[in-house]
This record gives C-alpha cells, structure tokens and sequence, in this order.
C-alpha cells in the first residue's frame, strides 16, 4: 500500500469514527431533552420490562444493546486508527440497517426535520450508507506499509 493510501485509511477511518461520535451525541443530546438519563433509562426500561418481552422482542432488544455497545468500540477502533475497526463496522452493518442507524449519521440529523419522513426513504438512506461504507473500508481497509 502506498503513502497516498494509507494517507486515505486514516481519512476514511477519521471519518467513520467521527460518525459515530455524531450518533452518540445526538442519542444523547435527544435523551437529554426528553429529561432521560442517556442509556441508564433505556437500561431501567429493559429491565423493567424484560420478564414481559416474548423471544423475539428480547433477541431485538438484546441485539440493540450490542449495536449501542459497539458504537462505543468502533467509535474508539476507527478514531485510534486499529485495524480492528473494520471488522467491527463490518458486523454493525446488518444491525445498522435492521434499527435504521446509518453509519452516515448525518442521515439521522437531517430526518429529524422532517417529521413525517417515510420508513422506506430512510431505510434506503440506511442501506445506501452501510454500502459506502463497506466500499471504503474494503477499498482502505488494508494495513498500512510499515
């Protein structure tokens, strides 16, 4: 791999790690102006409704927390430059695209203007992002020349 391409995996691994630090802040910030403890409340919610939960709604729910855990460890993968951020993004993807969670976190900013936004554009919007970025972490996920 060249200079140039390796100068180009810490650009795209900057840009995946600064995404997810976008989605954390605003499941934060969202959380904040509904006077909810961010991820305590979703936590106290889980709980409390757990015992309640048939087999498939505890597998979604199980399988939301692992997205919302992993956010945090490919946030911290991808902004520290490990090759291990990859693999990580890569596993996110089918969950991303089940919760509508778009790598491309912009996405959900902006659907946050437009109320009645439809399930299909955003799932589409959701599909398109985890596209781009499996093509860039397979196009600059290669490690870089020593």
């Amino acid at each position: 791999m060249s200079a140039k391409d390796s100068g180009c995996k810490s650009t795209v691994w900057f840009a995946w790690g600064w995404f997810d630090v976008l989605y954390i802040a605003l499941y934060v910030t969202t959380n904040l102006r509904h006077d909810k403890v961010p991820y305590l409340a979703a936590w106290e919610m889980t709980l409390a409704y757990w015992g309640d939960l048939g087999p498939a709604q505890a597998l979604k729910l199980v399988l939301n927390w692992v997205l919302q855990v992993s956010l945090f460890v490919s946030c911290f993968l991808f902004l520290a430059q490990r090759d291990a951020a990859r693999w990580v993004g890569y596993l996110q993807m089918p969950l991303r695209i089940f919760f509508i969670a778009p790598s491309v976190s912009v996405l959900v900013l902006g659907a946050q203007f437009f109320p009645d936004r439809s399930t299909v554009l955003m799932v589409v919007l959701a599909i398109a992002s985890e596209l781009m970025k499996f093509w860039s972490l397979r196009t600059f996920g290669g490690r870089a020349a020593a």
